[in-house]
């Protein structure tokens, strides 16, 4: 059971929005055991879907297309599609009556007939409902060069679509034939590169007959297990874990900041963070997680010295000896944090991110960053390469491996 995407918005190929849509469908799809062979992004034309369609059916059975459901004219996705099958569409009496009565929470009058498009569909095929939104998605079965297909279309926004792929697209597509399903496992490795781990695992792992995958992050490496029979996966999962201690995290975890969520609730530990060249990325990434609130109290974004002195009680004279960017200051800033918010723990980070800024002996690139526990404490020096914005996630993600290592103390 074979699936391709085909993601539609010239919004995407601009780069002035993000597909999340594709890595997010692709995750919940692993975690049910379905596979994703390819994946095509496209732009609002219907050439451009006629020829996505054509080179996805050579791969694949199930094609879900996302976009291009809505009401405005470069909403082409059904019509093109109904087009590319030779399919009619015909009104729905239900979904005008849900076209409509969403149309009017917002506005008065008539529905515009661009609207109204939205309660069409082929003949014999299944609506999924979208709770969020005016648009449905639509399944349907065809016959493609004497196969039979089935092909689903659903929203582009992720807050209309992320629902609907939990409770409409995977129960439908675990209806369909169970015999090829796959199963996928994976964890993250901090700090180690795919080449490294690839060399320590392919023939480790070679009597098990699994597919290995690997993608690269900042924060490390997450290395994903693949097969048939899920009993070799999950072994295949357990010996390479055993490998790459104690860099690896669980089987199942992929997120480092997440995993340290996890543990700070384990411990009922509170954390605080102090942040300069990272500019509160270390808090964002916090409190993207529902229920963080929990373990986190928050943090201050000290840019500027005189700030790192009010705020965090950093001597001013450490400042003038020592630089902003120092061993020193990334000592005084943690114990700062930990002992004005008032937490069991604290993260601090303080860098020179560039591209300008940097001397011969303090480059581009340096950072320091600091965490405590207790009486336990770290701080370390990094030189990280690559732009601004690289050295900035590398630092974010550096600091929760490091807020890790207090955390799991027996594992290192």
């Amino acid at each position: 059971m074979s699936i391709a995407l085909i993601s539609t918005g010239t919004e995407l190929l601009k780069g002035s929005v993000v597909n999340t849509n594709s890595a997010f469908i692709g995750r919940e799809l692993a975690s049910a055991g379905l596979q994703v062979i390819a994946d095509f992004t496209i732009g609002d034309h219907p050439r451009e879907l006629y020829a996505a369609l054509s080179d996805a059916l050579k791969l694949a059975d199930i094609i879900v297309i996302t976009g291009g459901l809505g009401p405005t004219r470069d909403d082409l996705s059904l019509d093109a599609a109904a087009r590319f099958f030779g399919l009619e569409l015909e009104s729905d009496p239900v979904l005008e009556e849900k076209v409509t009565a969403f149309w009017h929470r917002r506005h008065t009058g008539r529905v515009p007939g661009l609207v109204l498009k939205q309660a069409r569909r082929p003949a014999d095929s299944v609506v999924l409902d979208n709770p969020n939104g005016s648009a449905g998605g639509i399944a349907f079965r065809t016959v493609y060069d004497r196969r039979e297909r089935l092909v689903v279309l659903l929203p582009g926004p992720p807050r209309e679509l992320e629902p609907m792929v939990r409770q409409a697209l995977i129960p439908l597509l675990k209806s369909q034939s169970t015999t090829d399903r796959e199963y996928t496992l994976g964890f993250l490795v901090s700090g180690v590169g795919e080449f490294t781990i690839q060399q320590q695992l392919e023939k480790a792992l070679k009597e098990f007959e699994i597919e290995l995958a690997y993608c690269a992050r900042p924060a490390g490496t997450r290395v994903f297990f693949s097969g048939a029979d899920r009993g070799r996966v999950e072994a295949a999962a357990e010996r390479a874990h055993a490998l790459l201690s104690p860099a690896a995290l669980p089987v199942g975890e992929l997120e480092m900041a997440d995993y340290v969520v996890k543990l700070l609730g384990q411990s009922h530990l509170q954390l605080v963070t102090a942040e300069s060249c990272t500019g509160g990325l270390i808090a964002g990434r916090l409190t993207d997680l529902p229920g963080v609130s929990e373990v986190f109290k928050g943090g201050v974004v000290v840019y500027s010295n005189e700030l790192k002195h009010r705020l965090l009680g950093v001597p001013e004279e450490l400042l003038a000896e020592h630089g902003a960017v120092s061993r020193e200051c990334a000592e005084a800033m943690i114990r700062g944090a930990v002992s004005r918010l008032e937490a069991d723990c604290a993260v601090a980070v303080t860098g020179i991110a560039g591209p300008g800024g940097g001397t011969e002996a303090k480059p581009v690139g340096l950072v320091y960053i600091g965490a405590k526990l207790g009486e336990a404490e770290q701080v370390r020096e990094f030189r990280f390469n690559g732009d601004r914005r690289a050295i900035r996630e590398r630092t974010v993600e550096h600091a929760f491996a490091m807020l890790r290592e207090l955390l799991e103390p027996s594992t290192f």
